[in-house]
């Protein structure tokens, strides 16, 4: 709005400028000519072009910032060593800086093949009733061919014996039989296959979760029909139990001591978001990596159910050492989202982030957004520390603000909190409002090792 109404008023004083400077127009006497003769108010063409030019300059010299140039320096023809001038005229389209990812066209339930003959069973719902094709020679007829790079066929038949991708799988043939379209198992089986990837998400869990059925021991900070409070700064009662586990139903007594990680002289792979995927951390692993740590899962959407977010707890067995990142803005979400981690999956830490810049995550009180909510990430630990039986490590930033950063003081009240089970902190040496940009402050994370109290437990920084 001001540079509106600035603009409207250098064009107000424009016009002013013009109708003040020009000059009268100046009304010319009318003269009697006779006839056949010449009219002394009609100049000829030759004379009329002499008075423009001696009238107007040069358009190249309007203007106290134009450079005379000799004529003798002037064009008047393109030379012929120059490339010739485009004459087309180019249509830029509407947002065409824009880059869209190319997507595949969508296809609709009746166009897919059945996921149960897919993996070589019986369709539950049967051919009238389910809503997925049943045409194996369709499907075979569109099948692409199998990527022949790969040697030795599939991989995963080859080391387990079945391949539950079927008709799917890039490099079926040695598995699928081509006619009939059933997949083939290896009979007999490999006499040692590979222990199975973890922590999967279980399909009667995934349900409950999705219908909200759930019996979670942690209600929501709005279920117990009193106030709405997110700070609990209190450690959680203590509820223990024999029963069993995967029913939710009890959680097991807490180990009086937990065994912390020692990263000392040690290469661990932090969190990737959309890098560290686990062939990425099996890669690593190879390469001589000792502990590796998943993507920073969202913890309102485990505990939702949504299997692209469970996918990121999963645990290869060549990890020996294994962590997972979650990211919550209140000590609910992370009370819930424990009892989860706890009662369906096997990791050895677990990462709070307190680090993601992203506006999505801080909007909603996680991330980054957690260090400046100290009753939040103070009653977060107390719930987190009295389910988990794993050691818990803090990830977080130097502060919001490059110039105002806070993080020396914030874990030195973490340290005078002293909860059992935090094995380290871990500090990007960057703010929130820098992302990845700039050099990381170094000497800021030697500040943040300095500051601690030395007349309680000190917590290793990372």
């Amino acid at each position: 709005r001001f540079y509106l109404l600035l603009w409207s008023s250098v064009l107000s004083k424009m016009d002013t400028m013009e109708t003040t400077t020009a000059p009268p127009k100046q009304e010319e006497p009318m003269v009697m000519v006779q006839e056949g003769e010449p009219s002394p108010n009609v100049p000829s063409e030759e004379s009329e072009s002499v008075k423009r030019e001696e009238a107007e300059p040069n358009p190249i010299l309007r203007d106290e910032f134009s450079v005379a140039v000799k004529q003798e320096f002037i064009l008047t023809e393109r030379s012929p060593s120059l490339p010739p001038l485009r004459t087309e005229t180019v249509v830029l389209e509407k947002d065409s800086n824009k880059k869209k990812r190319p997507r595949d066209a969508r296809l609709s339930l009746a166009e897919k093949l059945c996921p149960a003959l897919i993996r070589g069973d019986e369709c539950s719902y049967g051919e009238e009733k389910c809503r997925f094709s049943h045409d194996f020679k369709a499907f075979i007829a569109n099948r692409p061919p199998d990527i022949k790079e790969v040697d030795g066929g599939c991989p995963k038949y080859n080391s387990t014996g079945e391949c539950n991708y079927g008709l799917m799988c890039r490099v079926g043939s040695c598995h699928v039989n081509m006619a009939t379209g059933t997949n083939v198992k290896m009979n007999p089986p490999p006499e040692n296959p590979p222990a199975p990837v973890t922590n999967n998400l279980d399909k009667d869990l995934m349900n409950q979760l999705r219908k909200k059925k759930y019996p979670f021991k942690n209600k929501r900070h709005n279920e117990g029909g009193g106030k709405k409070k997110h700070r609990d700064a209190g450690p959680p009662a203590s509820e223990t139990g024999d029963g069993d586990k995967a029913t939710g139903s009890s959680m097991s007594p807490l180990p009086t001591k937990r065994k912390l990680i020692d990263f000392s002289n040690k290469v661990y792979v932090a969190p990737l978001t959309t890098v560290g995927n686990l062939p990425f951390r099996r890669i690593m692993k190879r390469y001589g990596a000792d502990i590796t740590c998943g993507e920073m899962a969202l913890a309102t959407n485990i505990i939702q159910g949504h299997p692209s977010e469970w996918a990121l707890l999963k645990r290869h067995p060549e990890e020996d050492i294994f962590g997972i990142q979650i990211a919550a803005g209140f000590p609910d979400q992370f009370a819930r989202v424990s009892e989860l981690i706890e009662g369906y999956t096997e990791v050895d830490f677990v990462d709070l982030n307190l680090g993601c810049p992203l506006d999505l995550v801080c909007n909603k009180g996680s991330g980054a957004k957690l260090m400046q909510k100290e009753g939040n990430l103070k009653g977060s630990l107390h719930k987190i520390t009295g389910i988990l039986s794993c050691p818990i490590t803090i990830k977080m930033r130097t502060g919001w603000e490059q110039s105002r950063p806070f993080a020396h003081s914030l874990v030195r009240k973490i340290q005078s909190w002293e909860l059992s089970g935090i094995s380290a902190i871990m500090v990007h040496g960057r703010s929130r409002l820098q992302r990845y940009q700039k050099e990381a402050d170094w000497d800021y994370v030697g500040k943040v090792v300095a500051n601690q109290d030395d007349t309680i437990p000190r917590l290793p920084v990372i």
